[in-house]
């Protein structure tokens, strides 16, 4: 009963992580949001579906990383748009540190569009509301 007992609150814990650090059980960094963390395979993805490419830089302990993900690229409507029309990239600069420095990515979050050829057509420096961001994705 006791390891029982402690294997429950193992499980609990660990989707107590899942949670404050914004990755469900399929290893999403947002829920519901269809993303992933190379950039070679977002472009092979644009390429083959005619997608924008989102390159979303970020880091652990970024506060206003943390509110992105968790304000606005969690909100239906921004999520209904990049899902359909956008191939989302979200890669850590800390793991990536060279190609943030391609890209001049000098704070984050930093939001970077991509045409499939990867060649920069848009960009957004720091935090923005969901309106905002829904502003520039239909701009582009």
């Amino acid at each position: 009963m006791k390891k029982y007992v402690i294997l429950c609150l193992l499980v609990i814990a660990a989707i107590s992580v899942s949670y404050v650090c914004g990755v469900d059980v399929d290893n999403q960094v947002v829920a519901g949001l269809n993303s992933t963390s190379d950039l070679n395979q977002g472009l092979d993805d644009a390429k083959v579906s005619n997608k924008t490419v989102l390159l979303i830089f970020d880091q652990e302990s970024c506060h206003y990383c943390d509110q992105l993900k968790k304000d606005v690229l969690s909100d239906s409507e921004v999520q209904k748009i990049l899902n359909e029309n956008y191939t989302v990239v979200i890669v850590d600069v800390n793991k990536e540190y060279s190609l943030a420095a391609d890209h001049q990515v000098v704070g984050t979050p930093t939001s970077i569009f991509l045409d499939s050829n990867g060649q920069e057509i848009g960009r957004i420096d720091g935090y923005v509301s969901s309106d905002e961001l829904l502003d520039k994705l239909k701009e582009i």
